[in-house]
């Protein structure tokens, strides 16, 4: 527990090595909105609406299995490596969401784009807990997750429009689109932290 001080002086998200954080957890929220809404909608299109719950199921799965066995690894690789590494990763793996047909499909697809997430966001929290003075780490914490609330949601709407206009998978390109911002996030902080 860390002492209360008083603080006078900007928010933390005024820090650039905070804003990196939060804008690519913003852009994994992007892509969990997105996995939430195209399962629902794709299920119901594929005329198997009950399959959306086994869907979101191997979603979760995946990123908890992939989360419990990073936090059983002791990498010696640096943070901000570690960073870079699980951004491309969280990129790369929205890719094969584009290549969905089938029931069984998504649910590998989406497997596969839910492995990096809890790693991505065990490394952003520990480097957010790194950044920021020990006094002032829920605030650190909180604009993180603050990002990523805000980006489900943004992924959710926008996603939603582009299946309403364009087809139950178009809004996969929403989660493309968040996976290169989440890229970018990555090579940005790998930067400014390494």
């Amino acid at each position: 527990m860390h002492a209360h001080q008083g603080h006078h002086g900007r928010w933390l998200i005024a820090s650039p090595s905070v804003l990196i954080l939060m804008i690519l957890l913003l852009a994994m929220g992007v892509i969990v909105g997105v996995v939430d809404v195209v399962s629902v909608a794709f299920a119901q299109h594929q005329g198997q609406p009950a399959a959306a719950s086994i869907v979101l199921s191997v979603y979760a799965i995946g990123s908890c299995l992939a989360g419990l066995a990073f936090g059983t690894l002791k990498l010696k690789v640096s943070l901000p490596r570690q960073f870079l590494f699980c951004g491309v990763a969280t990129a790369v793996t929205t890719l094969p969401l584009l290549l969905v047909t089938n029931i069984p499909g998504l649910a590998v697809a989406i497997f596969i784009s839910g492995l990096f997430f809890a790693p991505t966001l065990i490394v952003s929290m520990a480097l957010v807990e790194r950044i920021v003075p020990a006094s002032r780490l829920t605030e650190g914490m909180t604009w993180l997750i603050t990002g990523l609330s805000i980006g489900v949601a943004i992924g959710a709407a926008s996603s939603g429009w582009m299946i309403d206009h364009f087809g139950a998978t178009s809004g996969f390109y929403v989660a493309l689109a968040a996976g290169a911002v989440v890229l970018g996030a990555a090579v940005l902080g790998y930067r400014r932290l390494g």
